[in-house]
């Protein structure tokens, strides 16, 4: 194995474990995120993540604020910050990868590391999310408190779900100061998990799938790993826009291109799970023709 080093200030070296089939990958950081973790997962596989610390380090001397991962499989990589995932990297064998985060300085789109480790991060700041609404929500009227989830299933005559009949009024959600959609992070399958239930999971995609087609017009694409559900928006301003405002409710996503992919498992139910990715992107499309700043 071919071995790299790179300092840590002020406590030593971090070794870079390099050869054949391994590689590395330094993610260079916004000072601010000091003590934040990035993670990464295989490309397709989210419940396998592994997080690193963003800590001030030096090479050659000079300051540097970066997050390694000294030893990673060679492979396609999704880069995580806590919910969401706006980037992949393939790590190749025998070298170091480097990815340049320094354009991201918000520190609440990440996780603390140590001790805080398992809490999420905290909601989208009332000043923030009003940044992103019409005038009349910083002019002092109240948001509702209820969940977007209260909302009852609506059936059509053939016993199908009518997720587009489901919700009259959207202005008064979590971007407008109410609570996150979820209050644990809602995760895809593990590939195993989905290819050991595929019947199960088949039903899922399709249900998932018919419902953000009716709650937003837009197609729906398959993913080549399970665990995911493709919805093609129609560029990549309106795909980063509604990854950044679907992140805050803990649904897990991610983004390639103008495709947003959303979580699913053979294991979601129809009123729990499958309701819960419908109404986030229900919602987040909603402000998205509606309420964004010109």
């Amino acid at each position: 194995m071919a071995i790299a080093s790179i300092e840590r200030a002020p406590t030593g070296t971090v070794v870079l474990d390099i050869g054949e089939d391994v590689g590395a990958l330094i993610v260079h950081a916004d000072p601010r995120l000091r003590g934040r973790e990035i993670e990464v997962s295989p490309k397709g596989n989210a419940a396998r993540r592994t997080h690193t610390e963003v800590l001030e380090r030096r090479v050659g001397g000079r300051p540097l604020f970066a997050a390694v991962f000294p030893t990673l499989a060679a492979g396609q990589y999704s880069i995580w910050r806590d919910v969401m995932t706006d980037e992949e990297v393939t790590i190749v064998g025998a070298a170091v990868v480097e990815l340049d985060w320094r354009h991201i300085s918000d520190p609440s789109d990440f996780r603390l590391s140590r001790p805080e480790r398992g809490t999420l991060s905290p909601a989208l700041p009332p000043e923030r999310a009003r940044a992103r609404l019409p005038a009349r929500y910083g002019q002092g009227r109240a948001a509702n408190p209820a969940p977007m989830a209260s909302a009852s299933m609506h059936y059509s005559e053939d016993g199908q779900v009518a997720w587009d009949a489901m919700w009259t009024e959207f202005c008064d959600l979590a971007l407008a100061g109410g609570p996150r959609h979820r209050d644990t992070l809602l995760e895809p399958a593990a590939a195993e998990e989905a290819l050991a239930a595929p019947e199960e999971y088949a039903r899922v995609v399709a249900e998932i799938e018919r419902g953000l087609r009716l709650v937003t017009g837009l197609p729906t694409t398959r993913d080549d790993s399970p665990g995911w559900v493709g919805l093609r928006c129609e560029g990549e301003e309106m795909a980063r826009w509604l990854l950044s405002a679907i992140a805050v409710e803990n649904v897990s996503i991610r983004r390639q291109g103008p495709v947003l992919f959303l979580p699913a498992a053979p294991s979601f139910r129809l009123d729990k799970e499958i309701k819960n990715v419908v109404t986030v992107v229900a919602k987040t499309h909603h402000y998205w023709l509606e309420h964004r700043e010109e």
